[in-house]
Formats: C-alpha cells, structure tokens, sequence
C-alpha cells in the first residue's frame, strides 16, 4: 500500500534508526552511554580513502613503484632505475607535504568543540556546529589554572613518569623545508592496540545492535527470524571481542592506568601540569599551506579506510518507517537546524537550504550504505585534568576567574562542555526511490548544479569546495537505485563533560 511522505519526513525516520542502531544497547551485552550523544554534519564531508594516508602511512613520504602505479592509474612515467636521487628525493618531498596537509586538515575538523545547545535528558542527538577549538580552550585552561601545592615524593613521581611512558611515545620529526629536528609525542602501541581492539568492539556491537533493532521492529518477518536463530551467534561475537579488547587490546591496563593518574593528581598536579603543558608543546606541527599550527590527531585503526574490516551493513526499508522510528521527538525542535530535505551547496562550504514538496513512496523506498565508527586519538589532550579536583582557575586573572569548562548542566555550557570521541564514516550509498526514482534523480541533478546536493547528513554527489579544496563525488544510476561511491563523514559521538573546574574545598594553598 503506497505511503506518500515527504524528504524531511523520511529523512527523520532514517536518523531514527541510526541513533537506535549507533547509541542505543540492550543494557546488557551492548549497555547504552548515558555521557555521549550523537552529532550530524549539516553535510556529509567527502573523505576518498587516500585522504587518510598519512593514518596507516605516517608522514614519512612513500614513492611507489611505476609499475604499480601503471596498473592502477594508467602512469606513463619513466621506469623507477631512470629516476635520479633528486628526482626520487623530490618526489618524497611531495608526498611527505600532502600528508602533512592531510594530517593538518584532519586535526582541524576533529579540533573542533560540538554544540551542545538542547542536549538535555534523553534527547541525544544534535547537529555538528562547531563554536570553538578544543586545542586553543585545553592550552587556555592549562595556562590560566592553579593547582593544589601537594609536593610528591620522588617514589611517585618516578611512578607517574613510568605510567606515562607507557601511553606516550617521544619520536623525532624533520621539517621538510628546514631539516630542522624537533622532538615529538604520539600514541604509544598500548594505546594504539587498546583503541584497535576497541574499535572491533564497536563493529561487532554495532552489528549486534542493528539485527536486534530490525528484529524488535517486527515488521520484516526474514529480520525477526534472522535474530531469532543468530542472536546468540551475535552475541557471542560481541563477547569474544570484548575478551579480545581485555586480553590483547591493554583494556584493564590502560583504564589502571588513567585511573592511577587520576587518583594521584592531588599529590603531583604541579608536576603534572607542567607535563601536560609540555606534550602540548610537542604535539604541535605547522601546516606547510597555512603557516599555523596544529595539534595532531588520528583515528586508530588507521587502515579502516583501505579495507572492509570494521565496517557494518546498514539498510532502512518501508518497514523501518512503518515502525515510527524518530529523530525529531529525541532532539525536539523538527531536526534542530539540520536540514531533512535535499538542499544544494555552493563554494567555499556555503549552503542554501532547498525542501523538496515532491512527495516519496515510502513503502517503495530504501537505503542501504556500510557505516563504521573509529575512535579519534589526541595525545595532547587530557581528560583526567579537567575532571580533577585539584585544580582551578586563576582568581588574581580578571579573564579567567569565573570562567568554566563545563557548568554540568543540562545542557551543559562553557569553554569545553563536550568533544569528540569516535567519527562516524559511511561508504557506498545506495538510494532506491521506487516509482519516484526518476524526479528525485532529476530534483537532484538540477540542484547540484554548480555545487553538491545533500538529504540529511548525507552528501549525494557533486562538486565539494572548502577551504582545504575541492572534491568530486560521483553519483551513478543503476537498475538497484542511485549509487554514491566512496566515503563520508557524517558525524560524531560526543562526550560531556561533568562540572569543572569543581576544587576540592579543603585544599587551602593553590599555585
């Protein structure tokens, strides 16, 4: 029975599904985050997997081999013995820029501090609006506090400096242009492994989650009897690789350890912020395009974006909206600012919301597209100090005095009320519109004109312009519906902070 509804409408519904599926569990295999919510890109961000190089690659430079690059890109260059140690050093030049480029285009988006603006109770849900950096409020914070005068004792403060080798690495680094050598900090391979293993975590959690969602809908009979026979299968999976994160993934080990330093704050914070000032320092690279500084950041697994691995089929159908699925009853003003209908986007970023009045088959219609969640790691950033009882802002700074963090409110407001803990990517897009296949296809063709079109968070073909360049997204039309190749970010989990800077009363002397 057709079901006419509009865009927006069914856009809703999706998003609906999507937040059951991403940040709902069942309380007990897959318990749900009271602390994290979900944030959507107005637009999804075209990301080709080669954009991520510099995560499995580093920033050295890699020159490959002509007779590889013929095979996939057709090069007709000479063969790799004709080049000469200049030709091949500059080569590596180039490389090494573009994924310093790439690593500083990265680090800004996920620098960014998500709105929390109607994060209140059980809604959950927001749109990406970045007001700040996170970089520039932990740099204030960390300069403009005062910490508890507890002096430690060597003993510990040996202790701390050894747990906190065992998170960070030091490596060296060589400006490609000067030659200069500076020291560095990154991840270290407990922390790497711990959020490799966690990400596996996610993907089979996330697996889990969306057969036990389409199953408790009810209204596809192969979805209900799929969970019936599978569940425990499922379940199992999601167990093994719980076992997998605390056994090979340091999970027990890491979370020791930042709970230690934590503990401990009160007895070291002078020495620790000096620490944590330090990495900040370390952290910091300088976009070769844009002359400022960045601090690094990463997704671990790095190799997400070149394999299948970590990534789960996701797909709505008429039965999905049959099942009232809602976006706008958990975020409570009709999409808080995200756009439901198809609108285009110019250059520069800059988009003109364009609803579409043509009315969808809904009981026709269905979406497909593959989804992973990767954990985002910043080794300058410490959570541990900001939810420490042990420090404070300075009362003799006019600026800064009554400043705060977070004020743990509902929703929370201040410099850092939430940040970003995992990025959510989507790949292979498929839109099947039914009889209105061809006039969706149509609205879409004429409003990306010029620029790209987008539904929701989604990013449906066209030209991408920002300020880090522009990319082209193909959309193909098949017998199966309409086909976005590659990948996108849509969005964020975000965690909120509790209130701080909350100082213990009974500390009496501050530095």
């Amino acid at each position: 029975m057709s079901k006419e509804v509009l865009p927006k409408e069914l856009m809703n519904s999706v998003l609906g599904k999507l937040y059951d599926v991403l940040a709902n569990g069942d309380g007990d295999v897959v318990p749900p985050s009271d602390d994290n919510y979900l944030a959507w890109l107005s637009i999804g961000v075209p990301y080709p997997a080669e954009e991520l190089d510099f995560l499995s690659e580093g920033l050295t430079g890699v020159v490959k081999r002509n007779s590889e690059k013929r095979a996939t890109e057709g090069d007709e260059e000479k063969d790799d013995e004709e080049k000469s140690i200049e030709e091949i050093n500059q080569l590596l030049a180039q490389d090494t820029a573009r994924k310093y480029q790439q690593a500083e285009n990265f680090s800004r988006i996920v620098d960014m501090i998500p709105d929390t603006s109607g994060v209140t109770g059980d809604v959950t849900m927001n749109v990406w609006n970045p007001e700040n950096t996170l970089s520039q409020a932990y740099e204030h914070i960390l300069k403009f506090s005062q910490v508890a005068n507890i002096e430690p004792d060597e003993k510990l403060k040996a202790k701390i400096e050894k747990l906190r080798g065992l998170l960070q690495v030091k490596k060296i680094k060589k400006d490609i242009i000067t030659d200069e050598e500076t020291e560095v900090l990154e991840e270290s391979p407990l922390v790497m492994r711990y959020h490799e293993k966690m990400q596996n975590f996610l993907t089979v959690a996330l697996e889990y989650n969306s057969h036990r969602v389409n199953a408790l809908t009810a209204k596809d009979p192969g979805a209900v009897h799929f969970w019936a026979m599978n569940a425990p299968i499922l379940r199992n999976k999601v167990l093994a690789a719980k076992r997998d994160w605390v056994n090979n993934g340091y999970k027990e080990e890491y979370e020791k350890i930042s709970a230690f330093i934590s503990q401990v704050e009160g007895r070291s914070m002078l020495a620790l912020k000096e620490r944590y000032l330090d990495d900040l320092e370390k952290t910091k690279l300088t976009g070769l395009a844009s002359g400022a500084d960045f601090l690094y950041a990463s997704l671990v697994p790095g190799s997400f974006a070149k394999t299948d691995n970590g990534w789960t089929q996701f797909r709505f159908s008429s039965s999905d909206y049959s099942s009232n699925f809602s976006f706008s009853s958990k975020k409570g003003s009709a999409g808080g600012g995200l756009s439901l209908g198809f609108f285009n986007i110019g250059g520069g970023g800059k988009y003109e919301k364009r609803q579409s009045s043509s009315k969808i088959d809904a009981s026709s219609f269905y979406l497909t597209f593959k989804i992973a969640q990767v954990p985002i790691v910043r080794p300058w950033y410490n959570v541990n100090f900001l939810t420490s009882k042990y420090w404070r802002f300075d009362k003799a700074n006019p600026e800064f005095k009554n400043q705060m963090v977070s004020d743990g409110g509902s929703p929370p407001n201040g410099m850092i009320p939430a940040y970003t803990t995992t990025a959510i990517f989507v790949k292979d897009l498929v839109l099947n519109f039914g009889s209105m296949q061809s006039e969706m296809q149509s609205q879409m063709k004429k409003a990306s004109g010029g620029g790209f079109v987008g539904w929701g968070p989604f990013h449906l073909g066209g030209s991408y312009s920002s300020s880090s360049g522009s990319r082209d997204f193909e959309r193909n039309t098949e017998s199966q519906g309409i086909r976005i190749d590659g990948m996108q970010l849509i969005g964020f989990k975000c965690h909120m902070l509790p209130k701080s800077p909350d100082p213990n009363p009974e500390i009496k002397e501050w530095v």
